[in-house]
């Protein structure tokens, strides 16, 4: 379940938060540590969407620690990423 922070973010109730920063930047906040992500906006089969690059969860990018997050755990944050921006309306493209 997810309630909105404001018009460019939201959290869930499992503890991770999804918040758009800039046209092109958006965080994953999860357990205090943060992952910024490059994204951009297009259309998926007449959708809106966000695309994300495929290793867009392989490190946390808080404080400068650039520490590798293991594969599970990546595909956990894809996944929760992806229904927040469900959440919102959007769809997501991965290349």
């Amino acid at each position: 379940m997810f309630t909105w922070l404001n018009k460019q973010g939201v959290q869930s109730d499992v503890g991770f938060i999804v918040q758009f920063t800039g046209r092109f930047t958006c965080e994953y906040r999860e357990g205090g540590r943060i992952i910024e992500l490059e994204v951009e906006s297009g259309f998926l089969d007449e959708r809106p969407c966000i695309s994300i690059k495929r290793d867009a969860f392989a490190r946390w990018t808080d404080a400068g620690d650039e520490a590798e997050i293991p594969e599970e755990q990546q595909v956990r944050m894809g996944q929760n990423f992806q229904a927040a921006m469900e959440f919102q309306g959007l769809a997501v493209a991965v290349y």
